[in-house]
């Protein structure tokens, strides 16, 4: 075994290596699967718990204080950990009891902090690496509620001319007796067919199915691996957005690389926990190939070119941490590249959709606001 070859070279003595199974896929989390707990939160508590700790304050009594908060399911979470640390077990054997909760990352981190008695750090260091993912997902959501928003008030306004006005004006257009402009004719046909139940519910439920079968197979792409590998992969084809999801994942990624080694863990659990960070499967595959090549004696910056993980530009940045042993800073530096580069391509995209959806909403609203009182300017000419 090439493993066992390389630890006889560093240890005088290893009486045998054992192969460690795979997390199962239920495992695979970030930071937290349920639904009920936020991240912020889980944040907020973990830097209370740090500051605590650093205080002199025992861990079990920090966790039956931090459990006093705002947040009712996390306060219960944090006693049931509580109450495992005072039935004998370690920190992050009772975090890991709480699966839906706490994932991989803050477990591995956990465990390091014990281990190297710098509990208090840690803590402090995945309170940092919490917030840099709430963020970076604050950053992409603030992008798109603007134009967001607009949309919504668009559609508004036209279902408001659609159902309610040009329905009101229909019999004064019939009264008149004049040729209707063909804006007026497109706009009390749309009119007509919408408010019409034979084209009208099949349409929504169209529509509402169309959304169901979406959300349905990207359900059940976690139990076909291959349907999800497929989706992630075409994801991240998509001009603008691959680029987009690119750059997240990666400063995702190599922040949780950089604080995990900063606290002691080692190199190959490392990667294994990002693959689980990642949360795309082309970049769990390039993860755990690297790792794998890693085990087998290459270098954590062969391993990640090998398989194109990041840009070379970032792997150059990890190529000189290696060398020069300077490994999570610079690879911290790189997550910072990634975290910028994200920032100015999210402003370009804002400062580019922002125009054009307030273009074509503008069009649509002002067809339909026009189409609306062309027959009585043309009602008012005539007389």
């Amino acid at each position: 075994m090439v493993a066992k070859d390389r630890l006889n070279q560093v240890y005088p003595r290893v009486l045998f290596v054992q192969e460690q199974e795979e997390a199962p896929a239920a495992r695979s989390i970030q930071f937290k699967l349920s639904p009920s707990v936020k991240i912020e939160n889980l944040s907020l508590y973990t830097r209370q718990l740090a500051a605590m700790v650093n205080g002199g304050i025992s861990v079990n009594r920090a966790f039956h204080f931090v459990a006093r908060g705002e947040d009712q399911r996390l306060n219960v979470v944090m006693e049931k950990v509580a109450n495992a640390i005072e039935g004998g077990k370690s920190v992050s054997q009772a975090l890991d009891e709480q699966p839906r909760v706490f994932g991989e990352t803050y477990i591995a981190l956990t465990k390091a902090g014990e281990t190297s008695g710098t509990l208090d750090v840690t803590l402090n260091k995945l309170a940092r690496l919490l917030e840099k993912n709430v963020t970076l997902k604050k950053r992409i959501q603030a992008t798109f509620a603007y134009p967001t928003v607009i949309g919504v008030v668009a559609v508004g306004i036209i279902a408001l001319f659609v159902f309610y006005i040009v329905p009101m004006l229909l019999p004064m257009f019939d009264s008149v007796g004049i040729e209707l402009p063909w804006p007026t004719k497109v706009l009390i046909y749309g009119s007509r067919a919408l408010s019409n139940p034979w084209i009208a519910i099949p349409g929504i439920l169209l529509i509402v199915g169309f959304f169901s079968a979406s959300f349905w197979l990207l359900a059940e792409s976690d139990r076909a691996p291959a349907l999800r590998f497929a989706f992630d992969q075409n994801i991240l084809r998509v001009p603008v957005v691959g680029k987009l999801i690119s750059l997240g994942i990666s400063a995702r990624v190599l922040y949780t690389m950089s604080t995990m080694l900063s606290a002691g863990v080692m190199l190959g659990e490392v990667l294994k926990t990002c693959e689980s960070v990642a949360g795309n499967r082309v970049y769990q595959q390039k993860l755990k190939h690297s790792r794998e090549s890693l085990l087998s004696g290459v270098s954590l910056f062969d391993s990640l070119t090998l398989y194109e993980v990041f840009a070379p530009t970032a792997l150059q940045m990890i190529k000189v941490g290696e060398e020069t042993g300077r490994l999570d800073d610079l690879i911290s530096r790189v997550a910072k590249l990634y975290e910028d580069d994200l920032e100015i391509q999210l402003d370009n995209l804002a400062s580019l959709i922002e125009p054009l959806i307030m273009a074509v909403m503008g069009a649509v609203v002002g067809f339909v606001v026009i189409a609306s009182f062309l027959p009585m300017i043309q009602l008012v000419q005539n007389l």
